[in-house]
């Protein structure tokens, strides 16, 4: 029980978040809303007495109550007034903005500003700093411009996931494993994130709860309840496809593709008229290698990179995808970045492949009852469902100017992840409960499905780099109309050999 309320807590802070952060007030109609979201968590006192009370104590204790018991192990110092300053993006095209990971400037009862508010506040209090951020279009080329020039502008930078290869290979950055009071044990760093971007026991770029991206633009499948019951199907009907392993990408399609309806009866397929499913083909379509189960590589021993792209099954994955895609009434191509959201809220869509984000940003007012599904497996014989984050989720990088202040930095990122952890998804729990994600309870059954399948590769980290854009390579085939996987991969095949044994080994400091 205690892992599915988790779970959930993380799933549904995911829905909270939003550009201009109004997406996650229902506050100002909701005075209870309003107070939590301007109240930091009480901490929890144990009774004094023997362990086995204390243990039965914390057993009664909510899954908010626990997290205020776990120490961060942090050492208890002041800072005199320090600044710790961080450098990340601007919001951009993915319609988030960055700066409210790390900094929210006062108290507004907006419940999902205020969190972070009082989250900033207990660290600045706690340990006698001021934490600012500053914003970049190109964070990831800056950290190389001021550790060249020596000069210790930020502690320490975020910048997109995909962008990573930038300063990891001009060597301008620390190993998070090889620092003080950074504990990556602990439940506020994303072990499935961190552990696979780590090669030769160091890890450059890292992901934690302080990376509210990271989780907000986790990919579901969203499904429009009303429009599934126009054309004979409950939602019950597509829940128990899934609980008894049948929600595959053949009969997703089987079931999308008897959807399409001429709204305008001109005769044409066009804009105005009603897809089974369609969205821009760019990050969403980076989903379906992860949620079919296939990886660009396979890394052992913490240095053996073995690359397992080129297989029978993708070759047979990009032949469905591409035939499916262009079927004209089965399948929608839309032409703008996440122009889906518009037509899956505008029920010109029946599904659509969507960031969590969306639901408590583009989808918040949707008249229509909606839910969230896992992304289908390839087969029934596949163990489980999976997924990914949308490929511009916020990493952070130590550069090597910290290092010369190396205590103070790693205790402030220490314990904005700890607070996180502890203030910030509990907050935005609270008042997600209180906003109108799905009407249906049985959704955050499968958003728990979702969160437990959230896979990240650590190929996105280099695709534009050493791997050769392999990682984007179905997007890439389904722009072309191409199905000819193995003379794509031939054609890198060389270049990517070159980039595994020389560039990623001198990254990492593996020996030749």
């Amino acid at each position: 029980m205690k892992t599915r309320i988790l779970s959930l807590m993380l799933a549904v802070l995911m829905l909270s978040s939003a550009s201009s952060l109004t997406a996650c007030s229902e506050s100002a109609a909701d005075p209870a809303a309003e107070d939590a979201a301007q109240t930091t968590p009480d901490p929890v006192e144990i009774p004094e007495g023997d362990e086995a009370a204390a243990a039965e104590e914390e057993e009664t204790l909510s899954e908010i109550e626990q997290r205020q018991l776990l120490p961060d192990n942090l050492p208890e110092v002041t800072f005199d007034g320090q600044e710790f300053r961080v450098l990340t993006r601007p919001g951009g095209e993915t319609g988030f903005d960055y700066s409210i990971e790390i900094v929210a400037e006062e108290l507004t009862g907006d419940a999902c500003n205020d969190a972070v508010y009082n989250r900033n506040l207990t660290v600045e209090d706690r340990f006698d700093t001021k934490i600012s951020v500053m914003q970049s279009g190109s964070p990831h080329q800056d950290i190389k411009t001021f550790v060249t020039a020596g000069t210790p502008d930020y502690d320490i930078v975020g910048f997109h996931d995909y962008l990573a290869y930038v300063p990891i290979n001009a060597g301008v950055l620390m190993d998070w494993t090889d620092v003080p009071n950074v504990d990556l044990t602990q439940p506020w760093h994303n072990r499935s994130a961190n552990d696979g971007a780590t090669l030769n026991n160091i890890l450059y770029a890292i992901c934690s709860d302080l990376s509210i991206s990271s989780m907000t633009f986790t990919y579901a499948i969203f499904a429009n309840a009303d429009l599934l019951t126009d054309y004979g199907y409950s939602t019950e009907d597509i829940y128990n496809l899934i609980r008894e392993n049948e929600w595959t990408i053949d009969k997703m399609i089987e079931i999308t593709s008897a959807m399409y309806v001429d709204k305008n009866g001109n005769g044409k397929t066009d804009k105005d008229d009603v897809y089974g499913f369609g969205y821009k083909i760019e990050n969403p379509a980076d989903v379906w290698m992860t949620a079919f189960g296939s990886k660009v590589c396979e890394i052992t021993n913490d240095t053996q990179i073995t690359v397992t792209f080129m297989t029978e099954k993708n070759t047979s994955i990009i032949e469905k995808l591409v035939n499916w895609h262009y079927t004209p009434t089965a399948f929608n191509i839309l032409s703008a970045d996440y122009e889906e959201q518009n037509y899956f809220l505008n029920n010109k869509l029946v599904m659509a492949p969507l960031r969590f984000f969306a639901a408590y940003n583009q989808l918040r007012d949707m008249e229509a009852t909606y839910i969230m599904l896992p992304y289908p497996k390839w087969d029934t014989a596949q163990e489980g469902y999976y997924t990914n984050a949308d490929d511009q989720f916020t990493v952070f990088g130590l550069p090597l100017t910290s290092e010369e202040n190396i205590e103070f930095v790693t205790t402030i990122y220490e314990a904005l992840c700890a607070e996180s952890y502890k203030q910030v998804f509990p907050i935005y729990y609270d008042t997600a409960l209180k906003g109108k994600y799905s009407s249906d309870p049985t959704t955050a059954e499968m958003v728990e499905l979702v969160m437990e399948g959230r896979a990240f590769d650590f190929s996105f980290q280099f695709g534009e780099s050493v791997f050769q854009r392999l990682c984007y390579k179905f997007r890439d085939m389904l722009l072309t109309k191409s199905t000819d996987l193995a003379s794509a991969y031939a054609k890198v095949e060389k270049a990517l050999d070159r980039g595994l044994n020389k560039t990623l080994k001198k990254a990492y400091k593996m020996e030749e």
